[in-house]
């Protein structure tokens, strides 16, 4: 089998198979778009993607080309046909930039119309208003030395895994994951949705109402705008600047870099390892200031300040909250 009928192969199966709830794989039924475009090895990718809505998956594949595949589903479970993506996506190519973009205006050249004006006559209408209730996903395989700057102006989730970077995701609701974008800063915003990055060069993360989750990455900012959204961060390998509303912020790490920490009412909990050497100031305006290590002096009942320097001091860790609790562990 070829690979390019493997991936086909894969990628409906990935599809089908969550909605079949154990019934036969069927991969008959979709009908998947499928473009390849060549790229020189010498430099880097710039891919631009730019969706009114749909699931985006972007990540490394091989170095010579860049890969896209889309399959989708119409409101009565219909798989979409691939001369759909035909009428509804324009992919341009300049050299090492790529760039797709949904929902062309009528005086765009349309995917296939240049050479058959007639294949997508029988097509649904990407600009009609059922199209909203389509289930769109984008897969996107690249090489590893790409940018990426990725929008979803409407609903979708997006997720971005082993490339150089940087790169930016914006989902106007969805969730956005990026794994091992290890050399340079991925920048994540979502209107509302969760935000997850693990073992990244460094992060800008922020959702108007989510929570984020930050595992083993360098110099990153987080923020939840508003909402009972969390900040958890297991390891940072650098300096860090967390500000959450109602939700707890959640820090668990070595202090390798100064940490800014804020909350309006939510609880703000680190954990750091013994013999940990840091200066820390904390205040609440309104919440407790309390202390749960054993290198630390304790603090008496309704404190709602702190400063102290831990083991000779270190790295400096400011928390702030106006309503909420402050513990450090």
């Amino acid at each position: 089998m070829g690979r390019a009928n493997f991936l086909t192969l894969w990628f409906s199966f990935a599809i089908v198979a969550p909605s079949l709830g154990g019934a036969a794989y069927a991969t008959e039924q979709v009908s998947l778009f499928q473009r390849t475009l060549q790229t020189d090895l010498k430099d880097p990718v710039t891919l631009s993607v730019s969706v009114s809505r749909g699931n985006v998956e972007i990540g490394y594949a091989r170095d010579d080309e860049v890969a896209i595949y889309a399959s989708g589903q119409d409101a009565r479970g219909n798989y979409l046909p691939a001369d759909f993506f035909e009428k509804s996506l324009v992919i341009d190519q300049k050299d090492n930039h790529v760039s797709i973009r949904d929902s062309p205006g009528p005086d765009s050249l349309l995917i296939g119309q240049k050479d058959n004006p007639a294949s997508t006559r029988d097509s649904p209408d990407p600009d009609s208003l059922l199209s909203a209730l389509y289930t769109i996903n984008y897969r996107i395989d690249v090489p590893y030395r790409t940018e990426v700057a990725s929008t979803v102006s409407g609903i979708g989730n997006q997720t971005l895994t082993g490339v150089y970077g940087p790169a930016r995701l914006v989902s106007g609701a969805g969730d956005i994951s990026a794994q091992y974008v290890r050399f340079a800063l991925i920048d994540a915003k979502t209107g509302k949705g969760n935000i997850s990055c693990i073992r990244c060069f460094g992060v800008n993360a922020e959702t108007g109402e989510g929570n984020i989750t930050l595992i083993d990455d360098g110099n990153s900012k987080a923020m939840v705008k508003t909402g009972r959204g969390r900040i958890d961060v297991g390891g940072v390998n650098g300096t860090f600047d967390g500000s959450t509303d109602v939700g707890m912020l959640h820090i668990k790490a070595v202090p390798l870099g100064d940490w800014q920490l804020r909350s309006n009412s939510g609880t703000i909990r680190l954990e750091l390892p013994p013999e940990a050497k840091f200066e820390i100031d904390a205040h609440s305006d309104s919440g407790e200031v309390a202390v749960e290590r054993e290198d630390m002096q304790k603090t008496d009942t309704d404190v709602h300040q702190l400063h102290q320097q831990v083991n000779g001091g270190g790295k400096h860790i400011t928390a702030g909250s106006v309503k909420g609790s402050i513990s450090i562990e």
